[in-house]
């Protein structure tokens, strides 16, 4: 799987641009409406979702709260105005994760979205937008391919909730060309192998 990596990144970056409204014309409408963004996830997802709020709140200048899925159950913090829930999970079948989606269903969200793998599955088919990393089969529960596809999702999202809520077009420009250059960092890198 680790090898597998920059494939993988290309057809996570080539699946959110897929078209020039980025994700899709719902999640579009979600970007430029957001003030705040609240993620849930578990085990490996939910170490890319701590990395991913540092990229968020630096792309969208908007705070953002991460909590583990069993967590989210309990958490009575009032919602933020104008907030959107996003669940990350690889396999999308996450029992914590879910739970919380269905929690958040039933709050005063915008609106909700799930990052995974797998579209057919319940997560990807509850939430009210699913955005696909398209990580490939899963082989390893810790999987590295799906982390970085997962990264590599929360920076594109950063990117384009930004463009919606005005980053300057300039850092934008600057950001896409260095997502769109990892495949090939990590290809380079990877090649190193019998060196080190």
């Amino acid at each position: 799987e680790i090898f597998e990596q920059p494939a993988r990144l290309q057809d996570t970056i080539k699946g959110a641009s897929a078209d020039d409204r980025g994700f899709g014309d719902n999640a579009t409408e979600l970007f430029s409406r957001v003030q705040a963004v609240q993620i849930v996830a578990c085990g490996t997802s939910y170490y890319s979702a701590l990395v991913g709020k540092a990229w968020l709140e630096h792309y969208t200048g908007i705070p953002v709260t991460v909590d583990i899925g069993s967590e989210y159950r309990y958490n009575t913090t009032p919602k933020k105005y104008n907030s959107v829930f996003i669940s990350i999970s690889q396999s999308g079948e996450t029992a914590d994760t879910l739970a919380a989606l269905r929690k958040a269903k039933k709050e005063n969200y915008l609106g909700t979205i799930a990052l995974c793998n797998v579209t057919e599955s319940a997560l990807a088919r509850e939430a009210d937008v699913c955005i696909p990393t398209n990580a490939g089969p899963e082989i390893g529960v810790a999987s590295t391919k799906a982390f970085i596809s997962q990264l590599v999702t929360l920076a594109l999202f950063g990117v384009l909730v930004g463009d919606q809520i005005g980053l300057d077009s300039k850092q934008q420009k600057i950001s896409l060309k260095s997502i769109k250059e990892l495949p090939e960092i990590i290809e380079h890198v990877l090649g190193m192998a019998g060196e080190i």
